[in-house]
């Protein structure tokens, strides 16, 4: 569920004069998963201003600054991400009482939610680039969030007194179901890193006419395993019909494409169906604490159960996972 999270007028005013926008024409309030977020139009450019709410979604100074560093390293590299805009005193960082955030470039352009094949491919191949710009990379600044297996595991021991708690339907199922596969996947150290973005589905790829023009919305991004973010992308690029059904010629697409600019390892061959696992789990995690924690959204509670049920993702990834593995042998 999108939800539009505002500030007073008053307080936008003195936060955008902090910049030299000049002639402001509107500023209008965007629905989103969390951040509190403005379009701002003036004379010459539009913008967009992101601060970080005050619940799980928070963000620190210095996770914000994280992010920034990863945004600047990928423009000085001219790779399609919107830019930040410095303040008149020189600074990225703004912020309200606790509330931390930036501006940047807005991108006047859309998602495509249901790309032809070859814009899957195309996608695959930028993703690919993206993953050898940032293997190895490590920004100065640290994150305290991080989305990897071992802190899903940690974090799990504790959220599930919380599903135990709440309204969750079917919360016993699902705790004993998601404990099960969470605990029964395993990542070899071995595997390549990166600065990963870990969010990158299709609403986070913008689209003018037949060309990517923006990557945006890095603020889930930590130092982690490529293979993961991987997993994540196949997640969101490869079952169609509405969630209904794992689409192999869209994962061929998408590795087709990826290959052109970066060559899967043996060892990240070997453990990508696992991968795609953790993504679906993960994200199923996440729809169920949002349910419980903020939106109430029978939707939410039902995706997080479809997801890792045998009807639903984990069960299509089980039963396609021959057919990926073929295809991954013959790359």
């Amino acid at each position: 569920m999108l939800t539009e999270q505002k500030l007073s007028p008053t307080i936008l005013i003195e936060l955008l004069g902090r910049f030299d926008l000049g002639v402001i024409k509107k500023i209008k309030p965007l629905a989103t998963s969390g951040n509190i977020t403005y379009i701002i139009s003036t004379i010459n450019k539009n913008y967009l201003l992101r601060l970080s709410p005050l619940d799980f979604r928070w963000r620190s100074k210095r996770e914000i600054n994280a992010e920034l560093e990863l945004i600047n390293y990928l423009h000085e590299k001219k790779f399609p991400v919107p830019k930040p805009i410095f303040t008149k005193n020189g600074k990225q960082i703004i912020s309200w009482k606790k509330h931390f955030g930036y501006l940047r470039e807005f991108i006047d352009a859309q998602p495509k939610f249901n790309p032809t094949l070859g814009e899957i491919k195309q996608f695959g191949e930028l993703f690919g680039r993206f993953h050898n710009l940032v293997q190895n990379h490590k920004t100065k600044h640290k994150r305290k969030h991080i989305w990897d297996l071992k802190e899903t595991k940690k974090n799990f021991k504790k959220d599930k007194e919380i599903i135990s708690k709440s309204s969750f339907a079917q919360k016993e199922k699902f705790i004993k179901r998601y404990e099960k596969e969470i605990f029964s996947l395993n990542f070899s150290d071995n595997l390549p890193s990166g600065t990963i973005h870990e969010d990158l589905g299709k609403r986070h790829v913008l689209w003018k006419k037949d060309k990517i023009v923006g990557i945006i919305d890095f603020d889930r991004s930590y130092y982690g395993k490529l293979v993961l973010d991987l997993g994540e992308v196949c997640r969101g690029w490869c079952f169609t019909n509405n969630w209904k059904r794992w689409n192999n010629k869209n994962f061929q697409a998408l590795l087709d494409g990826y290959q052109n600019k970066r060559r899967l390892t043996d060892i990240e061959k070997k453990y990508l169906v696992g991968a795609i696992k953790f993504g679906i789990l993960e994200r199923s995690l996440s729809f169920c604490l949002r349910f419980i924690n903020i939106t109430h959204d029978k939707e939410d509670e039902k995706y997080a159960l479809y997801s890792i049920s045998e009807n639903g993702l984990l069960g299509m990834i089980k039963k396609n996972k021959e057919k990926i593995e073929k295809f991954l042998k013959i790359l």
